[in-house]
């Protein structure tokens, strides 16, 4: 059973070759990391909800909300308890109204950006991006700067 996993790694991280030449429609994950921080994963196209394919980030600059958005759009993150995603909307304008966290996410080409914050009183007010390049290098700001992350696909335990 282990080599056959070992034998499955090996022909999913072929098959990707560089993270994120590949397609804009099939999921890929990402596994970043960085010298002494905790790691960063990226999950592209990963699920399906509100009638959208959303990408997800995992890290520890982010709390209190569930950053995943389709291309192009933001995921809305409820203001209290579990800080679920309640709601997708593809233009800044929609989320004025709302109350809690916001995730963006864009792809350009073969670059990607997350960002990430709350919608108050005071409007939106930005946590955190990400930032990943084609070659797999990562730059995440947030209130304590800026950390450099090296990405390579990687397949989580939920996905074998």
């Amino acid at each position: 059973m282990k080599l056959m996993n070992a034998i499955a790694v090996t022909a999913y991280l072929a098959a990707a070759g560089t993270a994120l030449a590949a397609s804009a429609e099939k999921p890929m994950h990402l596994l970043c990391k960085g010298d002494g921080d905790a790691n960063v994963y990226v999950h592209l196209n990963s699920k399906k909800q509100f009638g959208h394919i959303l990408s997800c980030v995992s890290g520890p600059f982010i709390y209190d909300m569930t950053p995943c958005a389709p291309d192009g759009g933001y995921g809305l993150s409820a203001s209290a308890g579990s800080a679920a995603l309640v709601g997708v909307v593809m233009r800044s304008q929609e989320y004025q109204r709302h109350l809690g966290g916001v995730t963006g996410f864009n792809r350009q080409g073969d670059d990607v950006t997350f960002t990430g914050g709350f919608m108050g009183s005071n409007g939106l007010q930005t946590s955190w991006t990400l930032e990943l390049d084609l070659d797999g290098n990562a730059v995440v700001r947030d209130k304590e700067g800026s950390t450099p992350y090296k990405c390579k696909p990687y397949i989580p335990s939920d996905f074998k």
